[in-house]
């Protein structure tokens, strides 16, 4: 309604004039950095700041068209490393990704991040306190001696287990009871049942199944690996060199998307965004985003990247060996993206402590 209070004020005379205007124009916004296709599988909530930044209009300032392309998994990998046309950008996963460069597939690079932490170990409703210790975090014998569920390669285990080999010296995974299960629901459900003791899964699935299947939460694998990375943003070495400027352009559009998201007074506009794109309701969304499920980073986090890649080692799940994973980082662009919003802006405390975050774990 203010809306067409203010246009019956300007007049009709003026009205005509600026129709007049318009007529048969059309959108000449010039993308001084180019274009850039990038992996917003439907329906996917960790892609949040990329469609926050999109909807919000931050590529657009910054000089880079951005076009979201629904693919993931097995598909953009392979798009990524064979330099197709058709994807620029892959915005989720990481462990997949690591995968095909230990099997041989070289062309992958990671620029960014998407999340770091959000797995959880998980028992059964009034089991949890067995397997907790107050000062080791978990308990460690109990641990070794329960039977574990897990969908193979979920990151909850692999970070419990690389901090059971770094802090117990009697830890022994191949003595472990270890059952592999289908998905994350299947563990829910069976750790629920009390079929077995203890499970992995990733903090979003620990926090919408603790009701409906009686599991709570044991630890968070973040209080375990403070900072370890999840899904992480990469594209092929061609493409880095090739679109460098739109990949700097990208991240300070990102960086302040995740300032945005960051700032809880604009936690009910981001809430509207990110549901409206998804199409999921706005209280799972408010959840994920604000209520503790992961934590948002696009720092690309070098350290944490090879810190990770030798967790899934010794965890089993990468079957080759990777020389040095931090050759597949390119943290140029991001760098001076921050760089410049730290710089440009002085007195924002933000862009600060990210500056800092990068120096921290990139140098």
């Amino acid at each position: 309604m203010k809306k067409l209070y203010l246009f019956a004020a300007l007049g009709l005379g003026v009205l005509s004039l600026a129709t007049l205007a318009s007529c048969g124009k059309k959108d000449t916004t010039t993308y001084e950095h180019g274009e850039l296709k990038v992996a917003l599988p439907t329906g996917v909530i960790r892609t949040a700041g990329d469609i926050v930044a999109l909807k919000k209009g931050f590529y657009k300032d910054e000089g880079v068209k951005v076009t979201g392309v629904n693919i993931s998994g097995t598909n953009a990998i392979t798009a990524i490393n064979s330099n197709s046309d058709d994807l620029d950008l892959l915005t989720t996963g990481f462990v997949p990704d690591v995968q095909a460069i230990s099997n041989g597939n070289d062309n992958i690079r990671f620029i960014g991040g998407t999340a770091v932490e959000g797995g959880a170990l998980i028992a059964k409703k009034g089991n949890a306190s067995k397997y907790k210790d107050s000062q080791t975090i978990i308990n460690y014998t109990e641990i070794k001696n329960a039977s574990l569920a897990f969908a193979v390669g979920e990151a909850s285990f692999v970070v419990t287990n690389e901090y059971l080999t770094e802090n117990d010296p009697t830890y022994n995974k191949e003595a472990l009871n270890i059952n592999n299960l289908a998905d994350a629901q299947t563990v829910a459900l069976q750790i629920g049942q009390g079929n077995f003791e203890v499970g992995f899964l990733p903090l979003e699935y620990a926090n919408l199944y603790k009701d409906s299947y009686g599991i709570e939460i044991i630890a968070e694998a973040g209080e375990l690996i403070p900072e370890y990375v999840c899904c992480r943003q990469a594209t092929s070495k061609q493409k880095y060199e090739a679109k460098y400027d739109a990949f700097v352009a990208y991240e300070k559009a990102r960086i302040r998307a995740w300032e945005f998201i960051d700032n809880e007074a604009n936690k009910d506009e981001v809430v509207d965004i990110v549901s409206d794109y998804i199409g999921k309701e706005e209280d799972y969304v408010e959840n994920y985003l604000y209520g503790g499920i992961t934590k948002w980073s696009v720092d690309p986090n070098t350290k944490g990247i090879a810190t990770y890649t030798d967790a899934l080692k010794n965890a089993g799940v990468l079957k080759n060996e990777i020389s040095d994973i931090t050759s597949y980082v390119e943290a140029g662009a991001y760098e001076e993206a921050i760089t410049y919003l730290a710089s440009t802006y002085p007195t924002n405390a933000f862009y600060q402590d990210k500056l800092n975050l990068f120096n921290t774990y990139n140098k």
